[in-house]
């Protein structure tokens, strides 16, 4: 027998057998397949959210969205391209891969695709992503009127109704609406067929149709032309300051003076605090205000004149327990940011990390800022997940499994310009990082510096905003949320050792829409939802300050 070769068989077996009781626990590396530009013929502007993988492409008015062709799509590197079959004109010639121009290309791919609808293009890099891909006509649609003599009578822009193809236009209330001139008319794209023709139709005592035609396609437009019955102006109160907006054309005379109720001496809106939009409104700013406090107020707005008029601004409201002084430690040994017996207005999340016996958020006395406490957000791993430490204004509703079920938001009506404090901050390395790739970031990997996040929300909900952080329930808050009035935030991803302030001017999307609740979160890892972070990556907070200006 050849021992020789026996040997080496069997230490050939025993290797293979040994190498197959390795475990590869080498992740897979996290890279996000993304859209990172797009164009088509008659480009104009895209926008590409990489967060809801989206990708909206506004195009000239004269191309035709059924035979679109992209000329230009910049995937991450080592992407495969997966089209959509429905909309390609021929997805087995359509490029698999990123190009820069069609030019790069050989000249029997086929990029032409119909986007009347949106389009589902599958990315494919370790695993797979669904981007939606849309685009639109740059339409801009214009409605010009005036009476037969030639005056003006025609008040602010229309409104469109795009979706339902309406049109309301307002005039000047004394107006003959049987008797007018319409001198333009865009309901559609510029090369599209309007029947009748507009500048044949003088009589608007009753709605309108006409037709639009383009690209063979055909929509029926209703036009109304109505008297403006609006007192042209209306107030919006803050504690510091007041807006009188309204419908006015740029160059409109426009005289406001304002006082304290009881004074003699009247106070001028100069020409710099009044704002004239391309919507044909108005905004004119009466400033240093005085909270709690009652004034008066008179307008000339061109030919309408507006009667002395009083008005009472808002209280300039804090944050309870802005300096964290108040705690309550309950029964079942879970720490509470308000005095027992109290009213709660801030929470954290310690109701779900007391499942593991922990307090991640919890008062410090060594070294605060004013008073004798702050408040302590320590991120770290509590045996069954990664928990940040976080506050937020608002309830921690219940546990759902090892996953936290929230409120955010406290009722509230005032409308601050910055939220200030001071803060500390301990950044340590992230720990920890999801499974599921879905759920990583590629500013958060293991080994990069986490990153502390506050932020502050006026918005006009009905009712708390709702957080969940099971996947198959996440429900998360949205910045981009239709309901926030005013957003500011402050992302932190290194070590600030000494106290040392933050402002967060709050940056308003609507001067005249009135808040119904507040949201302040605070936590000590971005990414705590995700149960992503760092173990002990702790932030201090103490003595929140609503500035009002």
């Amino acid at each position: 027998m050849n021992y020789k070769v026996y040997i080496k068989g069997c230490l050939l077996s025993l290797v293979c057998a040994l190498a197959g009781c390795i475990e590869n626990d080498i992740p897979y590396p996290v890279v996000k397949a993304e859209i990172q530009e797009i164009e088509t013929n008659g480009f104009v502007s895209s926008a590409i959210d990489k967060e809801m993988r989206t990708a909206a492409i506004l195009v000239d008015d004269t191309v035709d969205l059924r035979t679109l062709r992209i000329t230009k799509l910049r995937v991450t590197d080592g992407t495969l391209i997966i089209p959509d079959s429905m909309a390609c004109k021929d997805v087995a010639l359509f490029p698999d891969s990123g190009f820069v121009s069609v030019d790069s290309l050989p000249s029997t791919v086929n990029t032409q695709i119909n986007l009347l609808s949106p389009a589902t293009f599958v990315l494919r890099i370790y695993q797979d992503y669904s981007w939606q891909i849309s685009a639109k006509l740059n339409i801009q649609r214009k409605f010009s009127i005036k009476a037969a003599d030639g005056s003006d009578v025609q008040v602010g822009t229309p409104i469109v109704d795009e979706e339902n193809h309406k049109v309301i236009v307002y005039v000047s209330k004394d107006t003959d609406l049987g008797n007018l001139k319409v001198l333009e008319m865009r309901l559609g794209s510029s090369i599209a067929v309007t029947t009748p023709e507009p500048t044949t139709v003088t009589d608007f005592r009753r709605t309108r149709s006409f037709d639009v035609t383009a690209f063979g396609e055909t929509e029926t437009w209703s036009v109304s032309v109505v008297h403006y019955e609006g007192t042209g102006a209306s107030l919006s109160v803050w504690a510091k300051r007041a807006y009188l907006t309204g419908v006015a054309k740029e160059g409109t005379n426009i005289d406001i003076q304002y006082r304290q109720k009881g004074e003699e001496t009247w106070d001028q809106v100069f020409d710099d605090e009044i704002t004239f939009n391309e919507d044909g409104t108005f905004s004119a700013a009466m400033r240093h205000l005085i909270p709690s406090t009652e004034y008066e107020y008179k307008a000339v707005i061109g030919s309408q004149t507006y009667d002395v008029t009083s008005f009472t601004t808002d209280e300039a409201a804090q944050l309870p327990n802005s300096g964290f002084e108040d705690w309550w430690l309950n029964p079942k040994n879970i720490w509470f940011v308000y005095a027992e017996g109290g009213e709660m207005f801030w929470d954290t999340g310690n109701t779900g990390s007391n499942l593991a016996n922990k307090n991640v958020t919890v008062f410090d006395e060594s070294k605060p800022h004013g008073g004798k406490r702050s408040i302590k957000l320590a991120s770290e791993n509590v045996i069954i997940k990664f928990a940040a430490g976080n506050l937020f204004a608002g309830e921690y509703v219940k546990t759902d499994g090892t996953d936290g079920i929230l409120d955010f938001g406290r009722p509230f009506t005032a409308r601050p310009t910055t939220l200030k404090g001071w803060f500390k901050y301990t950044c340590k390395p992230i720990s920890q990082i999801s499974d599921d790739p879905e759920d990583q970031f590629e500013d958060a990997q293991k080994g990069m510096n986490d990153q502390a996040h506050i932020y502050i929300a006026l918005g006009d909900w009905n009712s708390p905003v709702r957080i969940q952080t099971k996947k198959k329930n996440r429900q998360l808050f949205s910045k981009s949320d239709s309901h926030i009035i005013a957003y500011q935030e402050m992302i932190v991803g290194e070590t600030v050792g000494d106290w040392t302030e933050f402002k967060l001017k709050l940056d308003y999307r609507s001067l005249t829409r009135k808040p119904t609740y507040i949201v302040v979160v605070a936590s000590a890892s971005k990414y705590g939802d995700y149960f992503t972070g760092g173990d002990g990556s702790t932030l201090w907070l103490d003595d929140l300050e609503l500035i009002y200006e």
